[in-house]
């Protein structure tokens, strides 16, 4: 295309970013992605709609609101000027890292406890194999004491007991 910026159609929003035509379509009637449209009346994105594209799907990942995501991304654009959106926008960042550091902390916690529940779990198999209908935990030696045992664990597999 010769002078003209190169433009993606849904097709290649979908393939980039892994949504379905439906989300592509409801962030773009939300105003969160903006497209113009072909003589045939397809949707046209500039490539930077599939980067925004990503962006608003990392945010939604991590819990973000999609009000919470338009204010974020109009931030510059609703200040009356450069130094208020400069200032708005790092209290917002500063606020929402926050959230993501205890987030990232329970998970990683929650992650380490699941793990730990798959190893015990792996010593069961044995005996479930060998008991499919109900194998007799209570006088297991071949797991540590109850309250060593990841919390998943306890209360998936040991719950009943």
């Amino acid at each position: 295309m010769s002078g003209m910026e190169r433009t993606l159609s849904l097709k290649d929003m979908l393939a980039g970013s892994g949504c379905t035509p439906r989300t592509v379509r409801f962030y773009e009637r939300e105003g969160l992605l903006r497209a113009t449209r072909t003589r045939g009346g397809h949707r046209a994105f500039s490539p930077d709609e599939l980067d925004r594209l990503n962006f608003i799907v990392a945010l939604r990942e991590a819990g973000w609101s999609l009000e919470e995501i338009a204010e974020l991304l109009a931030t510059r654009g609703t200040a009356t000027n450069d130094r208020e959106a400069c200032q708005r926008l790092d209290r917002t960042l500063s606020a929402r890292l926050g959230e993501l550091e205890r987030k990232l902390d329970v998970l990683t916690r929650l992650r380490a406890d699941l793990e730990g529940t798959r190893q015990a779990l792996a010593v069961c198999r044995d005996c479930t194999q060998a008991a499919p209908d109900r194998a007799c935990c209570l006088g297991c030696t071949r797991l540590p004491e109850p309250a060593e045992l990841p919390r998943g664990f306890r209360l998936t597999w040991r719950g009943e007991g």
